[in-house]
């Protein structure tokens, strides 16, 4: 299965965003435009990647296991630019965050500041329920789960 990594990219960016329409503003392209090049991309996977919250859109299980390929994917390519550009860094190291939705935003950047102003270090912050975030973590896609409450095994 050959994948379309221009659809990939828009994938992305909405995932980013969670705004269909910004996102299509800032691509510069019509939303349904946007919106009919991730459901190409849905076909092609065959699983629903978004899920509707209103006005805004969320990741399906599926849509963050391919979030997390995506982001790797593209990283990646902003590396490989990277390293051809003057003053570049050939390699930056990503260290992938997971929180629970509930913890609080004062709590994770705190916690994550000493991390915040290194320029070899990427971080991927990404927020879930914790019986996910576990699952994520022990199939090795996070480092680490904040949490404030303990777990039981």
């Amino acid at each position: 299965m050959k994948l379309n990594y221009h659809h990939l990219y828009y994938f992305w960016q909405v995932a980013k965003s969670g705004h269909l329409t910004r996102t299509a503003d800032a691509l510069h392209v019509s939303q349904s435009s946007l919106s009919q090049q991730i459901r190409q991309l849905e076909a092609r996977l065959g699983k629903t990647l978004f899920l509707r919250e209103g006005r805004r859109l969320v990741l399906s299980e599926a849509g963050r296991l391919a979030f997390d390929y995506a982001d790797s994917i593209f990283r990646q390519g902003e590396d490989l630019a990277a390293l051809f550009t003057a003053g570049g860094h050939a390699h930056r190291e990503v260290v992938r965050v997971g929180a629970v939705a509930t913890l609080s935003r004062n709590f994770q950047e705190g916690f994550l500041r000493p991390l915040l102003d290194r320029d070899d270090l990427e971080l991927s912050l990404q927020s879930g329920a914790m019986d996910d975030l576990l699952r994520r973590l022990s199939a090795h896609q996070l480092d680490v789960v904040l949490a404030i409450q303990p777990i039981h095994e």
